[in-house]
């Protein structure tokens, strides 16, 4: 009975923020509202998409949430959200992926990994390694009339280590962009080929490098490009995760670590031997705009866990910054007790009881 009181409670949120009612008849089919207006509609039926089916070899573990939800962010800047519904991407079929990650060759022209050997650098080079594990696409239709296509963002999933004679090898960054600036051409070029997919249609390429399978923060986008027609060119992106506290932490970015610090100082205050602190800060062109901290504790009642939630909502003031969305998981061994939750642009911070 809990759960469905929170469910409501949520539901409820959901319809004030938003203003109206979670769907909305339109022309051809059924409008889910977006709870926040700088956020996409979506459209009933929901399409799904076949590349659901399809995931190349990959030793990332969390990787398949935070890009797609990232990859929306970024396609924002080309696909507005006054005018484009989003949906699941229909375009690429099952087979089409397949073709796609496969080994470039004669039979496979459009193949995204390489044919033969791979120079990772002056002293190493690999044979056929598999690099682009997989690809996400999403599609932008138009609010006028529910059916044109008006865009298309896609993701290349590329792992950042492969594996040479039992060996694991990183791949830097600077050859990946330029790896995946060539196979990025290839990739829109078989959209092209597409039959739905006009000559000019405007195509949002970006390079995504996954985190490795050891890893604690997810992957990063490393570059971008918009193509429409023979137009279009691609950018690097400036994005990095680091871990909270480590040593990059503080040498990248003294004052956020420094407020993290003070906040895990109140913590072990307030439970000194039952609770472990830690955090996941992206950078954006050397700015933080967004924090993810977890707390992991062993409480001993819903009150210690309860008063521990207002106390890390105050704490959370500690972190100045109005650019960095702000995300606090408090986890009872594995269960999560309580979100805190604070958007860019402001101080405010909102505490959902999950218990």
């Amino acid at each position: 009975m809990r759960d469905k009181r929170v469910l409501m409670v949520l539901l409820m949120a959901m319809l004030t923020l938003s203003g109206c009612s979670p769907q909305q008849q339109a022309q051809q089919g059924t409008v889910v509202s977006s709870v926040s207006s700088d956020d996409y509609q979506t459209l009933l039926p929901h399409e799904i998409s076949e590349g659901r089916y399809w995931s190349g070899n990959t030793s990332s573990r969390v990787d398949m949430l935070q890009m797609p939800k990232q990859l929306l962010e970024l396609s924002k800047k080309h696909f507005s959200v006054k005018e484009n519904y989003m949906q699941a991407g229909q375009v690429l079929t099952y087979e089409d992926i397949q073709e796609l990650q496969r080994y470039e060759s004669e039979d496979h022209p459009y193949g995204m990994n390489p044919s033969s050997t791979f120079e990772i650098s002056d002293a190493i080079s690999v044979e056929r390694p598999y690099i682009v594990y997989g690809i996400v696409e999403i599609d932008f239709i138009s609010m006028e009339d529910q059916q044109t296509l008006n865009g298309i963002s896609v993701a290349i999933l590329m792992n950042s280590s492969v594996t040479s004679n039992d060996t694991t090898i990183e791949i830097p960054q600077d050859i990946m962009y330029t790896y995946a600036s060539t196979v990025g051409r290839r990739l829109e070029r078989y959209f092209r080929t597409k039959a739905e997919v006009a000559s000019d249609l405007p195509i949002y390429i970006t390079f995504y490098r996954s985190a490795s399978e050891d890893s604690s923060v997810p992957g990063t986008f490393i570059g971008e490009g918009i193509f429409t027609g023979r137009s279009g060119q691609f950018t690097p992106i400036d994005e990095q995760w680091v871990l909270i506290p480590s040593d990059t932490a503080t040498s990248l970015d003294g004052v956020l670590s420094s407020q993290f610090n003070t906040v895990k100082a109140g913590l072990k205050d307030f439970m000194p031997e039952n609770a472990n602190i830690i955090g996941q800060a992206r950078y954006t062109d050397g700015v933080a705009d967004m924090l993810k901290i977890t707390v992991t504790v062993q409480a001993k009642s819903y009150t210690e866990i309860y008063s521990l939630a207002q106390l890390l909502s105050e704490l959370s003031s500690n972190f100045s910054s109005t650019e960095m969305e702000l995300t606090i998981e408090i986890k009872q061994l594995e269960q999560t007790c309580f979100l805190l939750h604070r958007e860019s642009g402001t101080m405010q911070i909102t505490m959902l009881d999950i218990v």
